[in-house]
C-alpha cells in the first residue's frame, strides 16, 4: 500500500444517487445535472483534474439534496439547484495561488 498526499487542490463531491422515485434522491433533484455543469466549467477553465469535481453516488442526505461536499475547505451545501452552480464556480472553480 502506497501512503501519499492527495493530487488534488480542492475535490467537489456532487451527489449523482438516484433513486428512480422509490424514496428521496439526489437525483430527484438534478444531481446528475450539477455535476455535469461543475465538471465541464472546471475542465473548459483547465482546472479538472487539479481541482477534482467527482460524482458520489450517495452522502447519505439525499431527503436534503442535491449535496455537496467541499475539501478540503470541509463544507457541505445541500439543496443546491442547477441556478446554484455558476456561484459555486465562481467560487470554487478558480485556480488557488
Amino acid at each position: 500500500m502506497l501512503k501519499q498526499t492527495t493530487p488534488y487542490q480542492k475535490q467537489i463531491f456532487v451527489c449523482t444517487n438516484d433513486n428512480k422515485g422509490e424514496k428521496p434522491s439526489c437525483g430527484d433533484h438534478q444531481g446528475e445535472a450539477i455535476f455535469k455543469e461543475l465538471r465541464r466549467i472546471a475542465k473548459e477553465k483547465g482546472l479538472h483534474p487539479t481541482i477534482r469535481v467527482a460524482q458520489a453516488k450517495c452522502l447519505g442526505q439525499c431527503n436534503i439534496g442535491t449535496n455537496i461536499m467541499v475539501y478540503p475547505d470541509n463544507l457541505w451545501y445541500s439543496g443546491v439547484r442547477p441556478e446554484d452552480v455558476a456561484a459555486l464556480a465562481d467560487k470554487y472553480l478558480k485556480e488557488s495561488k
